[in-house]
């Protein structure tokens, strides 16, 4: 057997903190590994690196300049000074912030973003100064549909172009590109299109500012009146982690959750979009027989007749462990002859929509087998056709 062979480790020290990270490592996330936070905008550990915010600059030993932590590799013996033990950094930090707030509007208290943004956190962390800047601010469009799921403040934006490389990088359509120079610059969707690919909602994680947002979820919330929790999306097996912000029983915004090995820090909209499902206005509120409206003591003689019978029960492949157990048990408990199985159903997918989406709608059919051991492909008509009741178990994400 061939040996495996071995990560090649640098050693460096950070504010005076030694840390051995592997060869190629960025100065940013080598800096994470010691729990200290070098700020930045443009840079996503799952993008290209454009290196344009300039905020993340450190001091090295022995360059001639300040270096972008972004884009600068580690190297044996480095040793790198962040704003905690470098005043020049600190003095440069703040000049950059100075820089990119000049036209921003100073709109917090009606920003969507507020709570949430970068822009915010990082004036009052590095900056927290009033502007010097006297003259007339740069005027941009405002409220700018992208497509059928965002929106664009074109003067809130700093060019970070994180949306941008998203477009070209990961779902390669491009829709987003940025225009003239200067203080004049614009993200804009290219003439004649829309953004309208499966993945669009990402591009609105990726900005770190208030720049682009949902035009599905506009000003329904404040995030810090949100209850955030992880959760992994039902809409299909691939399991992309997600963070549900929840209020008052209500779904009031969903984001990717940050999973290298599964979904990376994306999301598609089916799954970002579909948890309206689940939301109480769209649930079963009373028991229902033959699809009609039925009260207790009907379905509890529609039950008392299944068990005259041989049944099946047809389980959709998104229900939880605890739904699946309840099944089990009842038909082992209340039934004489009766099985269940866990239906499975496939879907065609473009190329575009197999970055991420499965063509498999099952999010929980390991789930399903870990109590059963049974799945059935379809809704195995040749089974069903021996039965004398079928019962379908489903929920709203699942298709009928």
């Amino acid at each position: 057997m061939a040996d495996t062979p071995q990560t090649e480790m640098v050693t460096l020290t950070i504010d005076g903190k030694e840390v051995s990270v592997p060869k190629g490592t960025n100065i940013i996330e080598a800096a994470k590994s010691l729990e200290i936070e070098i700020p930045f905008y443009c840079y996503h550990p799952h993008l290209s690196v454009p290196g344009n915010c300039r905020i993340c600059q450190v001091e090295v030993e022995g360059a001639p300049k300040l270096m972008i932590g972004c884009h600068t590799q580690v190297a044996e013996g480095m040793v790198v000074r962040t704003h905690q033990t470098s005043e020049k950094v600190r003095e440069t930090q703040a000049s950059t912030m100075e820089l990119l707030l000049i036209n921003h509007p100073l709109d917090c208290t009606v920003c969507d973003q507020a709570g949430h943004c970068k822009l915010q956190d990082y004036h009052y962390e590095y900056n927290a100064k009033p502007s010097r800047f006297l003259e007339v601010k740069e005027n941009k469009p405002k409220a700018v549909p992208l497509g059928s799921t965002v929106m664009l403040d074109a003067e809130r934006c700093i060019a970070c172009t994180r949306c941008v490389r998203f477009c070209d990088e990961v779902t390669e359509t491009g829709e987003i590109g940025l225009l003239n120079r200067g203080d004049r610059y614009q993200i804009a969707v290219k003439e004649g299109r829309e953004l309208d690919n499966p993945l669009s909602g990402t591009v609105v994680d990726l900005c770190p500012v208030g720049a682009l947002t949902h035009r599905h979820w506009r000003f329904n919330t404040r995030i810090w009146y949100a209850n955030p929790k992880d959760s992994i999306c039902p809409g299909c097996s691939t399991g992309c982690n997600v963070k549900v912000y929840e209020r008052d029983g209500q779904v009031v915004q969903v984001k990717a959750r940050l999973n290298a090995d599964v979904n990376k820090e994306w999301l598609c909209d089916e799954g970002r979009y579909g948890f309206e499902r689940f939301l109480p206005a769209s649930r079963v509120a009373s028991a229902y027989v033959a699809g009609e409206p039925a009260s207790l003591d009907g379905v509890l003689e529609t039950v008392g007749e299944l068990k005259k019978g041989k049944t099946l029960l047809l389980c959709a492949p998104d229900l939880t462990l605890e739904d699946y157990s309840v099944v089990d048990l009842f038909t082992k408990k209340c039934l004489a002859d009766a099985q269940w199985v866990t239906a499975v159903r496939q879907r065609e997918l473009t190329q575009l929509e197999q970055i991420l989406i499965s063509p498999d709608y099952g999010a929980n059919l390991c789930g399903a087998a870990y109590i059963s051991g049974v799945a059935a492909s379809g809704f195995v008509e040749s089974g069903a056709a021996a039965q004398d009741y079928v019962m379908f178990l489903r929920k709203g994400m699942w298709p009928p």
